[in-house]
């Protein structure tokens, strides 16, 4: 009975034992699967949080679930997608382009290589497209050259000819044409253009360049007139003309230009910051400038700020560097910086001095750069001038949506167009504003600020004057209270001054005589002598 007892005892421990030692491996492997999602989750969160920071900076708002930021980057992802099969179906695949490169990219450092831009001109000279590099090169915006007339930038001398060249390749729909076509697309011609002044009222400076290009075919031209004047015309004929013969050619400069601007800015808030001494040469420079001046800190420390600087722009920056002395803080006016690439970009500063702690004297200017756009700039400096762009109607034909078409026996369009820029010249492309508020309002300011300053400086050196005045009131009483506790006034006599001894300096007492030195008793006689 004991031992069956015993037994059924100790079989009891070790079933207890074995659940105990089941339940141990069941918590220590829900702890490790606990774990392993915690991880997992806490991994997963770090992903979120990083595609939510990057959502943030493409403009999206700040706060966003998992969900949506999931749904946002799968839309990114499809987009860039479609971008670029779009690429490679258009993309060039000849094996002398580089497969690292884009098309764009490619095309971009064509242009810059060989100085120049594209252009895409109507038999008529409408310009239909330019590309961005004309801004650098010739100084004008793209906005300002599309939809005009290329005669409108030629000299008048070269209009007729250039208009044949032109027009010698107008549509036609027989099959002669189009063999003709085909057989005489390339042309090569060089003219004069215009380069872009910010006054217009200036006489135009003329650039000698080559047009290279040939004559396609293309369908769905962007359409307008003549400087976007529309033109009636039988709507049997604008049926026909289904296909517009485009000049599409590259434009160089026969002289090479080594310094260029770079007016194309692609984020015109890009800004890095620098610190100057007070003879401006640079102390401390951004790592953010690298990518923009192509400069990096170590090459341009202590050289000074004005040896990067458009030689145009020098007396303007030396104005604002004279007032920056004066008031301690202001902003630039718009500045030409040399890149490491051996090109001009605009810029804008914000400066402010620095001063010592303890001694309160000026140590370094710090400065804020902001790059700017050329249209910027072009449009401050015209109103700088009293000028104000006038902006297009409303109700004006699109240049997408009109176009005139000529048929062999019409009116020739170099009339038209020539009838149309005469049109434009006597009317006013710029118009003076009613009154220069703007300009009256900055100045008003600047000598608000200049004469509250004048005044602090006043105030503050009144109450020093008066300061040491007390003082030096002050110190006149001490010196008179001593002057007349020591030296008291004397009174001498002609007997004394007659009897004194030129040995000895003592004075023989003359008791009748009622003077200082006759009163004094005859042992103060020795502390007086007369020298």
């Amino acid at each position: 009975m004991f031992l069956t007892v015993c037994v059924s005892f100790g079989s009891t421990n070790s079933c207890v034992e074995d659940l105990m030692d089941e339940d141990e491996k069941d918590r220590a492997k829900r702890a490790s699967r606990n774990k392993s999602e915690k991880k997992r989750r806490d991994q997963f969160n770090v992903l979120i949080k990083e595609l939510c920071t990057m959502l943030q900076g493409q403009g999206h708002p700040r706060k966003m679930d998992k969900s949506t930021i999931l749904q946002r980057t799968i839309d990114f992802l499809q987009k860039q997608k479609d971008i670029t099969a779009q690429n490679e179906t258009c993309d060039v695949r000849q094996d002398w382009k580089p497969s690292f490169l884009s098309n764009e990219e490619f095309t971009q450092l064509m242009l810059e290589a060989l100085d120049g831009f594209l252009v895409a001109l109507t038999t008529d000279g409408n310009i239909i497209y330019v590309s961005d590099s004309v801004s650098s090169l010739i100084g004008h915006l793209p906005s300002d050259m599309v939809d005009q007339n290329i005669l409108n930038f030629l000299p008048e001398r070269e209009h007729g000819e250039v208009y044949k060249l032109l027009s010698s390749h107008m549509l036609m729909t027989d099959p002669i044409a189009a063999d003709f076509l085909d057989s005489e697309a390339h042309i090569e011609f060089c003219c004069h253009l215009a380069r872009g002044n910010i006054d217009p009222k200036e006489p135009p400076v003329y650039e000698y360049v080559k047009f290279v290009g040939d004559f396609k075919f293309h369908n769905n031209v962007p359409t307008s007139s003549c400087n976007g004047l529309e033109l009636t015309l039988p709507r049997t004929l604008q049926s026909t003309l289904e296909e517009q013969v485009c000049l599409i050619a590259t434009v160089r400069l026969v002289t090479p230009q080594f310094l260029k601007d770079l007016c194309n800015v692609e984020d015109s808030c890009d800004e890095f910051t620098s610190r100057h001494s007070l003879e401006w040469k640079f102390l401390f420079l951004d790592h953010r400038a690298s990518p923009i001046i192509g400069y990096l800190p170590f090459e341009v420390l202590g050289t000074s700020g004005y040896d990067y600087y458009h030689v145009d722009d020098l007396e303007l920056i030396a104005q604002c560097h004279k007032q920056l002395m004066q008031f301690g803080k202001g902003k630039s006016c718009y500045y030409r910086f040399l890149t490491k690439g051996q090109q001009w970009i605009w810029l804008q500063t914000h400066y402010y001095i620095t001063y010592h702690q303890w001694n309160s004297k000026p140590e370094f200017i710090v400065c804020t750069h902001t790059v700017v756009s050329y249209a910027e700039v072009r449009a401050e400096r015209r109103r700088a001038f009293g000028l104000e762009e006038l902006s297009p109607p409303e109700n004006a034909p699109s240049s997408v949506k009109v176009r005139c078409f000529f048929s062999v026996h019409s009116p020739p369009p170099f009339k038209i167009c020539l009838q149309q820029t005469q049109q434009q010249q006597r009317s006013p492309m710029y118009q003076l504003p009613q009154s220069q508020i703007g300009v009256m309002n900055q100045l008003k300011e600047q000598l608000e600020e200049r004469t509250r300053i004048l005044q602090a400086d006043i105030k503050t050196q009144q109450q020093e004057l008066h300061d040491i005045k007390e003082k030096l009131h002050l110190a006149n009483l001490q010196v008179n209270t001593v002057t007349s506790f020591v030296f008291a006034p004397v009174v001498i006599c002609q007997t004394n001054l007659r009897c004194l001894f030129p040995q000895t300096d003592k004075l023989v007492s003359n008791m009748k005589c009622k003077c200082t030195f006759c009163l004094m008793p005859p042992k103060c006689y020795t502390f007086i002598s007369f020298k």
